[in-house]
């Protein structure tokens, strides 16, 4: 008899036992139990264990060429979760109790065996190596939870310390803007308040015209301080998430017109002409007017500044994807390809200066960031040097609240 298969339950139970008659009979008390695998030569049952996966071995002590403790040694190493079990009879039993405290057989059971008791062994023998290797799942998964578990946190702390990073950069970028936008404040104050001063103490010394063109001086220098610090307002609002809009619904196409009326006059002072172009005749849209005019200002006034005189500005609006799209195209000095990605981040600056020495906040754009996107929309500037800029803004062509 060389092997023997019986198989019923989840369990794999390998019986080793050169006699044919006791191999037999163990067969037959656990075969309704377990998927059974029997054996009356250890060799043969070496290549059960390689085909097989075997939970539990029950093997005779004494058998010809190999013994059962010499089995349990071979297979230890490969199959270490296999509980072991030996038939033994007393003149065995000092190798069967060595071979238990070296830890390769979990239980022996003499011969002749009490069937009651032998079935509870092979029981808990099942037990225990579902519970070794459920412990053995549980610890991997464990471990494997702890290694992504880390890695998250890794990650996390390397977003965390880059986002620390820019918090920092913007920190040193901002304390450097606030101290440009002092020095910006006082010198223009500086000069309104010392040509009052003239005005006031000379007052019988100038002319009608000489005075008209110091209060122009005055005024500009006010209305730019002034400008400065709506700047500096927003920009605090920007940052802290708090930007309200009034949304209305009215006649797009004549609200630019006015935007455009009104910086008609700064671009005449440099011999600029402002172009409106669109092919409808009203578009109706919901918008925060007072928000919007910020922005076209923010461009126009941005389009006059950095242009050379006797150039021309275009206003072109349309429809696209139900979206108004406007588009404020200069033929200005342009922008460098390498300061296009941060043109719309907070404190930065742009290398272009303006060409008639005009001032600039350097807020403006950032602020017309955050109202289109408030909005729903979007906006995206191309510029190549020496040719100029084309700034494009878009918003939902109908938006209600």
């Amino acid at each position: 008899m060389d092997s023997i298969l019986f198989e019923e339950k989840d369990h794999n139970l390998l019986i080793i036992d050169d006699e044919v008659d006791i191999t037999k009979a163990l067969v037959r008390q656990f075969r309704r139990k377990y998927n059974v695998f029997a054996s009356t030569d250890a060799t043969d049952a070496l290549k059960i264990m390689e085909n097989e996966k075997i939970q539990v071995v029950l093997s005779d002590q004494r058998m010809p060429g190999m013994t059962g403790v010499d089995f349990f040694e071979r297979i230890k190493d490969k199959y270490p979760d296999a509980l072991k079990l030996i038939l033994t009879g007393y003149s065995d039993i000092e190798a069967v109790i060595g071979a238990i405290n070296e830890g390769q057989v979990f239980r022996y059971v003499k011969k002749p065996w009490n069937p009651d008791e032998l079935d509870s062994i092979i029981r808990e023998a099942f037990e225990k190596y579902e519970l070794i290797t459920n412990n053995r799942k549980l610890i991997l998964s464990l471990q494997e939870a702890n290694a992504t578990l880390e890695e998250k946190v890794k990650a996390r702390t390397n977003e965390l310390e880059k986002m620390n990073d820019r918090l920092s950069e913007l920190n040193i970028l901002k304390n450097q803007y606030i101290g440009m936008a002092a020095h910006d404040l006082r010198n223009p104050i500086g000069v309104a308040a010392t040509f009052s001063e003239i005005l006031i103490e000379d007052y019988n010394d100038f002319s009608k015209e000489e005075m008209i063109y110091y209060l122009g001086l005055i005024k500009q220098n006010c209305h730019f301080s002034i400008n400065l610090i709506h700047d500096f307002l927003d920009a605090s609002k920007i940052e802290a998430e708090v930007l309200e809009l009034n949304i209305t619904e009215q006649d797009y196409l004549s609200f630019v017109k006015e935007s455009i009326f009104e910086n008609e006059i700064l671009a005449k002072n440099k011999s600029q002409e402002i172009i409106f172009e669109c092919v409808h005749n009203s578009l109706i849209a919901s918008f925060d007017k007072n928000k919007i005019h910020q922005v076209l200002n923010n461009l126009l006034s941005n389009a006059i500044k950095f242009s050379l005189p006797k150039t021309k500005i275009v206003v072109d609006i349309s429809i696209s994807n139900q979206e108004i799209v406007t588009r404020i195209i200069d033929q200005g000095q342009g922008i460098p390809k390498a300061e296009l990605q941060n043109l719309f981040n907070p404190y930065h600056t742009s290398s272009v200066k303006p060409t008639a020495g005009e001032k600039s906040t350097g807020l403006g754009l950032v602020i017309v960031k955050k109202i289109i996107e408030t909005h729903h929309g979007s906006v995206k500037v191309e510029s190549n040097v020496g040719e100029g800029s084309v700034f494009q803004f878009s918003i939902p062509f109908k938006r209600t609240n």
